[in-house]
């Protein structure tokens, strides 16, 4: 088994690691937003993210997006109606940078409002330098794969942090389930915001009923017996 993890893992590496990427991540190493770059965290068709540190060894995460496996399709959908992008035509890596673009300014407007999400540090082309969200010095597991002592306190806090992203942050996150919030000293934190739109976007309501219905789904397993409507109407405040 270990050995056909170092085979996945170097098949990956030379996947995603191509001249354009390695330019752009020395360009990024050179301007000292990271220092090393090692293992793989998460491997996705869209990205992979990938451990890294900083100059003074602070614990970092590089999300790479993939532009040759990416779905143009899907992520038009969300770039599309976005004012703070121009039209990108057909051009895949364009798409694949204003994407990068886009989680990066996502974060950033979140984090400056309050929300528990990763703090970005850097990016550009198809590279995305951020903080590392630990738990017990590991990556911090998603909320899917975490024991629940309590789901109705932990229902509260992320319904918390989905207020603030909505009414503070201004942003529908777009894809939220239980695989994009993972738990750090027992408190979510929201991740993989590159599709969240804005308030204004012609899509907008549509994402957010599909994120709300996607929380109230995950939680209700806990015998909640949460309603979908009711929680929409809190977003009506």
């Amino acid at each position: 088994m270990a050995k056909q993890k170092i085979n996945k893992d170097r098949k990956i590496f030379e996947d995603v690691f191509d001249a354009l990427t390695v330019r752009t991540l020395e360009k990024l190493k050179s301007k000292k937003h990271f220092a090393a770059i090692s293992g793989i965290i998460k491997s996705g068709k869209e990205g992979q993210v990938f451990n890294a540190v900083a100059e003074d060894d602070t614990p970092l995460a590089i999300k790479i997006y993939m532009i040759e496996t990416s779905s143009f399709q899907k992520m038009q959908d969300y770039i599309k109606g976005d004012r703070r992008f121009f039209s990108i035509g057909n051009n895949k890596k364009k798409l694949v940078y204003a994407w990068c673009a886009k989680e990066y300014r996502n974060l950033k407007k979140a984090h400056e409002c309050g929300v528990s999400s990763p703090n970005p540090i850097a990016f550009l082309g198809n590279v995305l330098v951020m903080e590392m969200v630990s738990d017990n010095d590991q990556p911090a597991k998603h909320l899917a794969k975490t024991k629940l002592d309590n789901p109705k306190q932990m229902y509260d806090m992320v319904l918390s942090e989905m207020k603030k992203f909505y009414f503070d942050a201004g942003l529908v996150h777009a894809d939220l389930s239980e695989f994009n919030i993972i738990i750090r000293d027992g408190r979510p934190v929201i991740i993989d915001v590159g599709q969240s739109v804005l308030l204004n976007h012609p899509m907008a309501k549509k994402f957010h009923r599909r994120d709300v219905e996607n929380i109230v789904r995950f939680f209700n397993k806990f015998d909640l017996n949460l309603d979908s409507e009711e929680v929409l109407k809190e977003f009506e405040k």
